[in-house]
């Protein structure tokens, strides 16, 4: 059996890119709205809330701190990569953060107050990356 030799030209490698970066930054952002979602149901008393922010919160650090360092390993060399690999490690470092936040006011500490903001920034910086992840290879 032989195999094709198929030429992959830079703008469908660039084409490529874009689509799965694009593709994981989206799940990041919905995965941080998710997070609001169960922030606004734990505060209403739904019982199951509490755990799901904080299993989605372990999710969401790990998820974006390994696509920060796949991004700034496989982009280096592409337009806009180490950007984009770099804010995505910010971003899991804040993630971190807040996680930090949200876990010393449940124990008590008034901190909701630096949490809520924090998170609706995080967000918002979250969706500067996947329009980030849209420029990967425009030269």
């Amino acid at each position: 059996m032989t195999t094709a030799h198929v030429d992959v030209s830079p703008n469908d490698r660039g084409s490529r890119l874009r689509q799965w970066w694009s593709i994981i930054t989206i799940l990041l952002v919905a995965a941080i709205f998710i997070e609001a979602v169960f922030a606004g149901a734990m505060l209403s008393g739904v019982s199951w809330a509490r755990k799901a922010h904080s299993v989605n919160a372990a999710i969401l650090i790990a998820s974006t701190f390994t696509a920060g360092l796949v991004a700034v390993v496989t982009l280096r060399r592409i337009p806009y990569g180490p950007i984009l690999g770099l804010t995505l490690l910010s971003l899991a470092a804040v993630i971190l953060l807040q996680a930090v936040i949200g876990a010393v006011s449940e124990k008590g500490a008034n901190l909701l107050w630096v949490h809520v903001p924090l998170g609706v920034a995080l967000f918002i910086f979250n969706v500067k990356d996947a329009v980030r992840a849209r420029r990967l290879s425009d030269e």
